[in-house]
């Protein structure tokens, strides 16, 4: 059995050692286009892409990827699967079939295995069974790198509802605001304006 890794060492290892991801989360977002609105909606947006059932599933697995825990909050309250559901009715199409087919296997090992029509109505410990089994799997690692990008991505591109991704790694946006530091401002700095 693999040593369980805990939430920080899995983020640090996801994002910062997988070079083949950082490259995959950059074309996602470069690809993506924006939301036309950044503020985050209060009730439940739909979905252009996917169907109820498969965002479902597809959000279960994404807050099993990144779970909600002390640390703070997981891919479902960050909204992740607006970010899936934006790019894969975007800029990465060709993602959905694997999607839809690693979904309905793993809906199917789900009733095999428990007798649950749906990989999302089984509980947490479950699902982590289910998916340690695939998780060398073409569609787990689609899944496990839209999850990565669904949370640290612009707000505007669907995920990251309330900034959490950005919270969860002590991100502050508020450098956004402030003016741009060079040669030009130099005296700017100096004088503390």
């Amino acid at each position: 059995m693999l040593p369980s890794l805990d939430r920080r060492r899995f983020l640090l290892h996801s994002v910062f050692v997988s070079t083949q991801y950082s490259l995959l989360i950059s074309t996602a977002l470069a690809l993506a286009t924006p939301m036309a609105s950044a503020e985050t909606p209060e009730a439940p947006l739909a979905f252009s892409t996917l169907q109820a059932h498969e965002a479902a599933g597809l959000e279960s697995i994404a807050g099993r990827i990144l779970p909600e825990d002390e640390s703070g909050p997981g891919a479902i309250k960050g909204g992740v699967i607006y970010f899936i559901d934006k790019v894969l009715g975007s800029s990465r199409q060709e993602w959905l079939g694997l999607l839809r087919e690693g979904l309905l296997e793993l809906d199917a090992q789900a009733m095999s295995a428990h007798g649950s029509a749906s990989f999302a109505l089984l509980e947490s410990a479950k699902q982590d069974e289910l998916l340690r089994a695939i998780e060398q799997t073409t569609f787990f690692d689609t899944m496990r790198m839209l999850t990565l990008a669904g949370m640290f991505a612009l707000p505007e591109y669907g995920g990251n509802r309330d900034h959490a991704g950005w919270q969860l790694i002590g991100f502050g946006h508020h450098q956004v605001w402030q003016p741009p530091f060079g040669h030009y401002d130099a005296d700017y700095i100096a004088r503390g304006e």
